[in-house]
């Protein structure tokens, strides 16, 4: 080997990012039902705006963990792919208790879950 490959590095691969919306995902869990599809995506977007509410308070080390990890559980499980990295990532992290990391945790929460429903109209009556 020369010594001029040693000197570059192997380029790394760059991380690819989730879907907002893994369709396919959720048509499998849902068994292709339209109606259940309709109530389910109904009952997220609910949860999703309680989240809003409840990620603006101040809150509880237990509490914040309750919300992260049942968001990530619920996003998961409708494909909302991002959303439930997102809450992943914030549950391991713990509740912040400044105000600026509460704020930037809001405005990605605000972002994601706004392309999660604009890209579920479709199942939106």
């Amino acid at each position: 080997m020369s010594s001029a490959i040693l000197k570059f590095p192997a380029p790394e691969a760059e991380a690819v990012p989730a879907a907002v919306f893994d369709e396919a995902h959720f048509v499998r869990q849902t068994f292709g039902d339209p109606d259940l599809q309709q109530e389910i995506i109904h009952l997220f977007l609910a949860q999703i705006n309680d989240a809003r509410l409840a990620f603006s308070a101040p809150m509880t080390t237990t509490a914040w963990r309750f919300l992260t990890h049942t968001l990530k559980g619920a996003a998961a499980s409708v494909g909302a792919n991002r959303i439930a990295q997102l809450a992943s990532q914030w549950e391991l992290a713990g509740s912040p208790q400044d105000s600026q990391g509460r704020r930037l945790i809001v405005e990605q929460f605000n972002a994601e879950t706004a392309a999660f429903t604009a890209s579920v109209q479709p199942y939106i009556a």
